[in-house]
Formats: C-alpha cells, sequence, structure tokens
C-alpha cells in the first residue's frame, strides 16, 4: 500500500481507495490524489468555536417549549464538529414541455323558474411551456452520505448564501484557528459535473409532474454547468443527555442556526399524542355510527379514514419516544443532486 505525504509540509495523510482531494490535517493544504479537480476552486466557509456552539445549544433550549421546562435536567456529553465537502454550480437548461392538466370548469344558468342551478365537469386542458433558465445545485462530495442533518445543512446553506474563501488563500494562523476535521473528497469535478447534468434535467421533470396530470412532450437539454467549485461547509453536533438516553442538535457551523435535532418526549408531550389516539378513536367510531344512521357511506369512510390516521399518528408519536425537530425546509433555490 502506498503511503501519501502532504505536498507543503511532508506530513502522513490518510486516504481510501476513493479519495480524490486530502487535506494536510498539520497544514491545511489540499492535496489532489486522483480525479479530476482543480484544487484553486476548493473554499472553506468559516466555522464559529465551540464555545459559541454550546452558546447557540442552550439559546435554543431557552426558545423551545419542551425543553425549557427540562433545562436544569439537561447535559452537554459531547460537541463535535468537521467540515464536509460539496460540489456546488449552474446549470443552464432549455427546451419545450408538452402537458395535460385536468381541470374542473362550471357554469351557472338559471332555469325557467327563475332557480340557479351550477353545473360541472372534468376538461383536459393542453399546455406547450419553453423553459429557458439556469438551475443552481449543490450536493455532496462523498458517497453513501446519510449521517442526520446534511440535507438540512444543504437546505440551510442556500438559503443563507454565506461567503466562503479560497482554501489556497488560508495562511497558517487561519488554518490554526480552524481546528476542525475536514473529511476528504470522494466525487471528483468531471463525476460532480456529470451527476448535476442529470439532476437539472430531473428538477424541471420533476416540476411538471407535480403540476401536470400527463406529461406529453418532454425535450429538455442540459448544458455543462458553469462556476463549479467545491465548498468546505462546517457542521457541528451537540450531543446531550436526559434520563437515560442521548439526543443531538445538527449546527450550522458558519451562523450557529439549528438546521435538526432530536428532543426527548416529554410527559405533557406524550399527554397530547395519547390524546390524539383517544380522539381518533372516537372519531371513527363515532363518526362511523352517524354515518350508519343517516346511511351516508361517505361520512362513515371518512370518519374511519380520518380517525385512522390521526390515531395512527398519535401511537407512532409515543412509540417513537422521541421528537425529530427540522430548521425549515428544503429551499427551492438551489437543488440537491445526490447519488
Amino acid at each position: 500500500m502506498n503511503s501519501f505525504k502532504c505536498e507543503r509540509c511532508g506530513a502522513p495523510l490518510e486516504v481510501s481507495p476513493e479519495t480524490i482531494v486530502a487535506i494536510c490535517p498539520y497544514c491545511g493544504y489540499p492535496n489532489h490524489i486522483s480525479g479530476n479537480l482543480k484544487t484553486e476552486h476548493i473554499y472553506i466557509v468559516p466555522s464559529l468555536d465551540k464555545n459559541a456552539i454550546a452558546k447557540a445549544f442552550w439559546e435554543r433550549v431557552e426558545r423551545d417549549f419542551d425543553l425549557k421546562r427540562i433545562k436544569d435536567q439537561l447535559q452537554i456529553v459531547d460537541i463535535e464538529g468537521h467540515y464536509s465537502p460539496y460540489w456546488k454550480g449552474s446549470v443552464h437548461v432549455e427546451g419545450e414541455v408538452e402537458y395535460t392538466v385536468r381541470e374542473e370548469e362550471c357554469r351557472t344558468y338559471t332555469d325557467s323558474s327563475g332557480e340557479e342551478h351550477t353545473e360541472c365537469h372534468t376538461v383536459e386542458k393542453h399546455y406547450h411551456d419553453f423553459v429557458n433558465e439556469d438551475i443552481p445545485l449543490i450536493g455532496s462530495a462523498r458517497r453513501q452520505v446519510k449521517s442526520f442533518g446534511v440535507d438540512d445543512i444543504i437546505g440551510h446553506y442556500s438559503r443563507s448564501r454565506p461567503k466562503g474563501k479560497r482554501l489556497l488563500d488560508l495562511d497558517e494562523d487561519q488554518w490554526g484557528k480552524i481546528k476542525l476535521e475536514i473529511l476528504n473528497t470522494e466525487i471528483d469535478e468531471l463525476q460532480a459535473k456529470m451527476m448535476m447534468r442529470e439532476d437539472a434535467i430531473d428538477v424541471i421533470r420533476n416540476r411538471y409532474s407535480a403540476k401536470a396530470d400527463r406529461i406529453d412532450r418532454f425535450d429538455i437539454r442540459a448544458e455543462m454547468p458553469e462556476s463549479v467549485s467545491l465548498v468546505l461547509l462546517p457542521m457541528w453536533t451537540v450531543y446531550y443527555k436526559y434520563g437515560n438516553s442521548i439526543y443531538h442538535v445538527v449546527f450550522a457551523g458558519w451562523d450557529g442556526k439549528d438546521v435538526a435535532a432530536t428532543e426527548p418526549m416529554t410527559m405533557l408531550r406524550r399527554a397530547q399524542y395519547i390524546g390524539a389516539i383517544g380522539l381518533g378513536s372516537l372519531i371513527g367510531a363515532f363518526g362511523a355510527a352517524y354515518g350508519g344512521a343517516v346511511a351516508s357511506g361517505a361520512v362513515v369512510i371518512f370518519a374511519l379514514i380520518f380517525g385512522s390516521v390521526l390515531g395512527g399518528y398519535g401511537g407512532f408519536k409515543v412509540l417513537e419516544g422521541q421528537r425529530v425537530e427540522r430548521g425549515g425546509s428544503m429551499s427551492s433555490v438551489m437543488s440537491v443532486f445526490r447519488r
């Protein structure tokens, strides 16, 4: 097995068979190991330190209705941070889409006795759109990334757009202040570009699939991505203890925003979910009984379905034993590519 050393300081590098760029843990120099990638296109987003993240955690506790009530019983057991690589760029797409939407048309008329009536029927309407736009994309530069909070970090990045600095421009003092592990890059620039082209077309296809009942023609072409760069995003995870269980909160390192969290379920919250189970059962039982009394099959079906959904949701939450909180939905401004 070949040993890799940093081009700048000669320190040993830890690499895997899929490593494209390995960041030296001693001097911070990005070492090109394999694949297609220009090190001058690597940018790093500055991160807050561990103390600032700890402060952000306790501020989050104060804002949370449930956690604030049990604040004195919470204990931070660990705070971990790292930089993870992401490819970002913009893809220009153009072409044509023909699709069909079923819509309801209604007309109101007055009969011979002067009464108004409304008649409705479903019609198919055909549309023809021309597409010509740039789609920003961002996705992990590592394979098989399924860590909790990764997608939420990407979503927050697309909304906040923090400024990064070229990694090669960092001096030793600035690098010394980072003090965070930088995960190796495993997808090179050429691979990332090909994935972006495919996913840009998928973005358009999904957009029309959501609003159309049928796509009759889909002729969309994607150009090679532009402004492609590798950005290193800081991600912090605070692990805390409540009772005999460990929970965690994921923070964006550049601004201390909590983007995802698991939380203990307090007795009050558990009582609410148990109440949902009971309410769902009552709705199903009384709704079905009422529907049977008035001979309305629609009422019976609605009551059973709604009651089952409400009771099932409450039961699932009780069995889950914890809550999962998200800092915000994925932004539509930037799309996430995955493979």
